[in-house]
């Protein structure tokens, strides 16, 4: 299950096989949201599933250089699989994503970025934008499986009823948390439907290069959060993590 997300986290499992789970990937402002859905996106090299990266504006870099400066970055192969695309509405978005439900080649993996842009105060958008994205995974011609999702938003959300709405769609959720005192540093967790969750270091390089590391089973800092009782503005306290 979020397959794209692990292969990205460095760590695919035998779950890869079982269908895609949508996955909402959650977080505040400079957690690191979009890199981590490009580093999905891109992860495989030459030989992972066509992506197409939506988002409500143009990208000023791809993340992922050398720390070092040097010429290595991303794999040109990677990238040439890579469309991006910047609907600036959610008219515009509807559209794209209505090109995409028509292809007869799908993307393997859909992408959006920033999707709390797209809502402004319409209740019943997060349903409707979600289920735009899942109808446009979906391939029309022979049975297939459907393209992985991935969407982003930023916490807290615009709105108390944004993420119980989204969460009736998106099965798995994807949680940054920056570490105090240390911006570009920030834990992940991955909860998916019928697994036990995963959890990974993250930290930044100086170019935007994101270097990961397994925190499964490490306790230290699991209880990080316990005070954070309602850090979505939705009314729920949230599972305390690592």
């Amino acid at each position: 299950m979020a397959a794209a997300l692990e292969r990205a986290l460095g760590s695919v499992t035998a779950g890869e096989a079982a269908a895609p789970v949508p996955v909402l990937v959650l977080g505040p402002a400079g957690s690191g949201r979009t890199a981590l859905l490009l580093r999905a996106a891109l992860a495989g090299g030459g030989d992972g599933p066509r992506a197409l990266f939506l988002a409500p504006s143009a990208l000023p870099r791809l993340p992922g250089g050398d720390d070092d400066g040097g010429s290595g970055g991303n794999d040109p192969r990677a990238l040439q699989r890579l469309e991006l695309r910047y609907p600036p509405s959610l008219g515009a978005l509807g559209r794209e994503l209505g090109a995409v439900a028509a292809q007869p080649r799908p993307p393997g993996l859909l992408l959006l970025d920033g999707l709390e842009r797209y809502l402004g105060g319409t209740p019943g958008a997060p349903a409707r934008l979600a289920a735009l994205l899942l109808e446009a995974a979906r391939s029309p011609g022979p049975p297939r499986r459907p393209a992985q999702v991935l969407a982003s938003l930023r916490l807290p959300p615009p709105g108390p009823h944004v993420l119980p709405a989204l969460r009736r769609y998106f099965p798995a959720e994807c949680r940054l948390r920056p570490a105090p005192g240390a911006p570009l540093r920030l834990r992940a967790r991955l909860a998916r439907p019928g697994a036990p969750p995963r959890r990974w270091r993250l930290r930044f390089g100086p170019h935007g290069r994101l270097h990961v590391a397994s925190a499964d089973g490490d306790s230290e800092g699991d209880s990080e959060g316990d005070e954070d009782t309602d850090p979505d503005g939705d009314g729920d306290r949230d599972e305390a993590w690592g």
